[in-house]
């Protein structure tokens, strides 16, 4: 039996009432040439019966029958897929309609390796960030450019470059080539502590000279009540989503993951700077170029306590610790006064600083959206008809 070209990667964990549509954006991909893998991470039978009803293509079903952290219940997936190509995607995400219509004209006419690109994205009416319910960010963009893996490395390792603009497979396809690499290189997939979609994007750009990009998003990110990765963004409103994962297994204490130089904390700027340590002493060590430096990250969280005023003085004790940590004391007078901030829901057209359409912010109440299936399609509609894609 001839492979598949690209494998989707599903990993999932008793979250039944979003993969179910999540799996049918998949499903409705038109073409024979790709298979859908899903990692059921130990999930009651809701799952696998979701996984049954599907006849219309391939499904290769893996199941743990313990409770696996999130890498290696991603490791255990990954192990199942055959394509050429593989992506992962969560199981309150999706594709657009279009999504693997656009990644075969791009990599026929790029030849690319690595293929990453933007996404939308879509508050679950559930997510624990009220002022977003239901809410569909529809980001505008089209065109396909190379990027320079190095450089793209050096700005996230120093802080420059956001998580979000890394390859990782939760928005790229990889060539299985460089999938064998990470794995003969350092024996696993996932082997640094640390997300496995952030570890991913790093050891991927560690092993191309540049990859392709699309502006146009190819998938629509979701954020539902049981994301971590809100629980993470939301501080304040993310406090029993964190310890549920961490009660159930598959999300390791913080004191496990935090680089020891910092102090275990929810904080996402000391997550961010914990992954960068990380990466500098597992895989960097001994490049200048690629070197971390902390010695302004306790001015970053006391100069961001406005950003979520709610964790105010959550953040403002995390800065004291570590400041205390580093053998250094926080100007009072550098400390600004909690301030209250305005929360509401955005609509409509939300332009950049060249005043050119960037995000489309959509109701779901009234466009009578219910899932992240109905914002794929939405999504789909308001983008421009899908031309035949240049090599970038």
């Amino acid at each position: 039996m001839t492979s598949p070209r690209f494998s989707i990667l599903i990993p999932t964990r008793d979250r039944v009432e979003t993969f179910v549509h999540t799996l049918k954006t998949v499903v409705d991909q038109p073409g024979d040439d790709f298979e859908i893998v899903v990692a059921d991470n130990a999930s009651r039978p809701g799952i696998r019966e979701a996984v049954d009803a599907v006849s219309s293509c391939p499904i290769r079903y893996v199941r743990s029958d313990t409770i696996l952290s999130m890498d290696a219940n991603w490791e255990y997936g990954l192990e199942a897929c055959t394509g050429e190509f593989v992506t992962v995607l969560g199981d309150d995400d999706a594709f657009v309609p279009s999504t693997l219509e656009a990644v075969r004209r791009i990599l026929k006419a790029s030849q690319a390796k690595l293929l990453s690109w933007g996404t939308h994205t879509y508050w679950w009416p559930d997510t624990i960030v009220e002022w977003n319910r239901n809410t569909l960010y529809v980001e505008y963009g089209h065109d396909v450019s190379w990027m320079d893996s190095r450089k793209v490395l050096v700005g996230f390792m120093n802080g420059t470059v956001t998580f979000g603009t890394l390859p990782m497979l939760y928005n790229a396809f990889a060539h299985r080539s460089l999938l064998d690499a990470i794995k003969q290189k350092h024996g696993r997939y996932f082997s640094i502590p640390n997300s496995p979609d952030l570890v991913s994007g790093v050891l991927l750009l560690t092993l191309t000279d540049r990859y392709a990009h699309s502006k146009r998003p190819l998938s629509v990110r979701g954020n539902s009540g049981r994301s971590m990765g809100s629980a993470y963004w939301c501080r304040s409103r993310g406090a029993e989503v964190r310890k549920a994962g961490h009660q159930q297994g598959g999300v390791p204490s913080l004191d496990k993951v935090v680089h020891p130089s910092l102090i275990p904390s929810p904080n996402l700027q000391i997550l961010l700077a914990s992954s960068r340590l990380w990466f500098q002493d597992l895989l960097f060590a001994g490049d200048k170029e690629l070197a971390v430096d902390t010695s302004r990250l306790v001015d970053t969280i006391v100069s961001t306590l406005n950003f979520e005023p709610e964790a105010y003085d959550d953040n403002l004790a995390d800065a004291r610790a570590l400041a205390a940590k580093q053998g250094r004391t926080i100007d009072s007078s550098k400390i600004p006064p909690r301030q209250p901030r305005a929360r509401y829901r955005p609509r409509g057209p939300i332009t950049d600083n060249d005043g050119k359409l960037a995000i489309m912010a959509v109701d779901g109440d009234l466009a009578r959206l219910q899932n992240v299936h109905d914002a794929a399609w939405l999504a789909e509609s308001l983008m421009p008809l899908l031309d035949t894609y240049m090599a970038p």
